[in-house]
């Protein structure tokens, strides 16, 4: 409480006179009301709610079991198996990569096989074709979209200690109407030979021959009488008979090459 002294100056007004200890407790009254004003009252209008978490109403059944068991690969599980290939569909995937130049090989069964001739985990195709009619001007164009060789003139690269040896380039190959040529076609990714963006096809001249098939390069290597001096197929091989000999037709890494066995 204040203590006020009150007095009379010369005019006869009255005036209030506030002594030292008076203006203390003045201080600490206004001090003690200030600090009740910036605290609010529990649960008030200006309490701050604590935050809490939002919970998910609890799983049951199969939902608790599929969220308490992460999915995870299973790496025993193999790849789904491609459906086999058809002639009909073969037909259509070689009238559209060669443009309709070559034709499918009318007089086999079945005249293609399919493997991994180049070795980068994608399937390919190899079938035996011939020239369409009036269309050889095509085959044998400068900038046909594939590639013309004969195995049987391509030459393995030598090996000289360290150093891979490139044989000399071989001439151009010319097809003939009439010819039978061995088409292959490198797959694209998952799809392979069946995907739309499988562009890199090479034909095969002198290299389309009998009882073909794909068999692996460890299988063709293992069966080889000459251990001496082997190629290296970069991935499966194309296995036939050609010219009454036995062989196979294999990536070297550049180009498609023959290779006949010697026996001893």
């Amino acid at each position: 409480m204040s203590v006020i002294q009150v007095s009379k100056n010369s005019n006869g007004h009255s005036r209030k006179l506030t002594t030292p200890l008076a203006r203390a407790f003045l201080a600490v009254g206004l001090a003690l009301f200030a600090a009740c004003a910036r605290t609010p009252p529990p649960g008030g209008e200006g309490a701050t709610a604590t935050p809490t978490t939002e919970q998910a109403p609890a799983a049951t059944g199969k939902q608790a079991q599929a969220a308490a068991t992460p999915t995870q690969a299973n790496p025993d599980v193999a790849p789904a198996a491609k459906p086999p290939a058809t002639l009909e569909e073969v037909r259509g995937v070689v009238a559209r990569v060669y443009r309709e130049a070559v034709v499918v090989e009318s007089d086999r069964a079945t005249p293609f096989v399919v493997g991994d001739f180049n070795g980068d985990g994608s399937e390919d195709l190899a079938v035996l074709v011939r020239p369409a009619a009036g269309k050889l001007s095509e085959v044998n164009g400068e900038y046909a979209n594939w590639i013309t060789e004969d195995p049987r003139k391509v030459l393995p690269p030598e090996i000289n200690g360290n150093v891979k040896v490139l044989p000399k380039k071989p001439e151009p190959v010319s097809v003939r109407q009439g010819d039978l040529l061995l088409a292959v076609i490198h797959g694209y990714r998952e799809k392979g030979w069946r995907d739309p963006l499988a562009s890199q096809t090479y034909l095969l001249k002198g290299a389309a021959g009998d009882e073909m098939r794909a068999q692996s390069a460890a299988d063709a290597l293992g069966a080889a009488p000459d251990k001496g001096r082997l190629p290296q197929p970069q991935g499966d091989v194309i296995r036939e008979r050609l010219a009454g000999a036995d062989g196979f037709v294999y990536w070297t890494g550049a180009k498609y090459a023959w290779y006949r066995p010697v026996s001893r």
